[in-house]
């Protein structure tokens, strides 16, 4: 046997509806015919019955030629005449047939209440039938075979119907689990385009932000100061070469499987601060740096963090605002606290970033967010703009809580 029959459905299934009702019609025919003569036969003789008897023939057998379509009258009308033909004594296993099939249509498509009180009209009736007829007489064996058969049938299609059940119940549920497993994977899919996104916005934003910044001075000082011009090129070139490899090691998250090998350069942490504020210093903007506690054993995800959110903030510094900035990191027991301040230009009043500068504060909240942190941004009094942001990662206790005055200790 072949694969292809082995998953081949069972006849009851590939039959369309048109050809359930011809058949239903020809096992109808065939019934009222043999119960029509039957009714009458007298050895081997054979005549048309009274009109009494003929018509109760045609109502116990003919109705289940639609019984698909409307399987309560139908059963109605069969149950009332088979019960009228065992009270008259001329009950067959022809009416038994058409009874049975009657009897499983109705069960099959009514829910299980109704389909208990059908057993027991069934019953009752059928037997109300055989009572009529055995008055008076002391064997009634041969009159009781309707009852049984349709008490089986009843029990046939009443574990049909709850097999039934139990099979759409089974189908319901895997399509949920599907459903779920491919929002899952669209919400998987949704996080690592935010995260990439992210990921492009402070690498580019940044580096953009400090090209510009160095090409703006070389323009501008290029004629009176050519050593000036000349340093701040080298600045474009070691900001634009590290953004580039930046670039690289984000983009190799979207190469398929067919990538040789991914990038394994370390993602920036803590330690590369101090590179971050020396590329910060050479687009003109003074920076302060303090570094407080065991910032080495916090995990790389959270030291990532806190470089991106220090890199976000001195990209608004140099975009936004100008003037001197201080950073202080401290990693303490209950986790790590950053603080960027800067203080504007002298004699300016420093506004809060732009759109495009809200959205960075937005990511920097987001990132933030996924340990559970707090960040706060916004103007401070007198002038400037500060960034406050909390991570709660446990590290060793070695500094007191941030003060909201200006940063102490350690400048790089």
């Amino acid at each position: 046997m072949s694969g292809r029959d082995e998953l081949r459905p069972p006849l009851t299934v590939r039959l369309t509806s048109r050809q359930w009702l011809v058949i239903d019609c020809v096992v109808a025919g065939l019934a009222a015919g043999i119960l029509w003569f039957n009714v009458g036969r007298h050895g081997f003789r054979y005549h048309a019955p009274p009109p009494g008897p003929a018509v109760l023939a045609v109502l116990a057998t003919a109705p289940v030629a639609v019984r698909r379509i409307w399987p309560v009258p139908v059963f109605a009308v069969v149950l009332v005449a088979s019960s009228v033909v065992i009270a008259f004594g001329r009950a067959s296993a022809v009416l038994d047939v058409t009874l049975c099939m009657a009897v499983y249509t109705v069960t099959v498509r009514c829910r299980r209440p109704a389909a208990v009180g059908i057993l027991v009209l069934t019953e009752v009736s059928l037997g109300t039938g055989v009572l009529v007829y055995g008055v008076g007489k002391l064997i009634l064996v041969d009159r009781v075979h309707s009852l049984l058969a349709a008490g089986a049938i009843w029990f046939v299609a009443d574990s049909v119907r709850e097999r039934r059940r139990y099979l759409a119940g089974q189908a319901e549920q895997a399509a949920q689990r599907q459903q779920a497993e491919a929002e899952r994977n669209r919400q998987a899919v949704r996080e690592e385009r935010v995260r990439i996104a992210r990921e492009l916005h402070d690498v580019v934003a940044h580096s953009l932000g400090v090209v510009t910044v160095q090409a703006g001075v070389g323009r501008r000082i290029g004629a009176a100061s050519p050593a000036e011009a000349l340093r701040a090129l080298s600045a474009v070139e070691v900001t634009g070469r590290s953004a580039l490899e930046e670039l690289r090691r984000i983009l190799g998250l979207l190469r398929d499987d067919e990538t040789p090998q991914p990038s394994l350069a370390p993602a920036p942490g803590i330690a590369d601060l101090g590179e971050l504020a020396e590329g910060v210093r050479a687009a003109g903007t003074p920076v302060s740096l303090t570094v407080t506690g065991d910032v080495a054993a916090l995990p790389p995800a959270a030291a990532l963090t806190v470089y991106r959110i220090i890199q976000e903030a001195l990209t608004n510094v140099v975009k936004h605002a100008g003037g001197a900035a201080a950073v202080r990191v401290v990693a303490g027991p209950d986790g790590v606290r950053l603080v960027v301040r800067n203080d504007g230009r002298p004699g300016t009043v420093v506004a809060s970033p732009g759109p495009v500068g809200r959205h960075g504060i937005v990511g920097m909240r987001e990132r933030a967010a996924v340990f559970g942190g707090t960040l706060d941004a916004g103007p401070v009094p007198g002038g400037g703009f500060q960034v406050t942001a909390f991570l709660p990662v446990h590290g060793e206790p070695v500094a007191p809580p941030l003060a909201a005055g200006p940063p102490a200790g350690r400048v790089a």
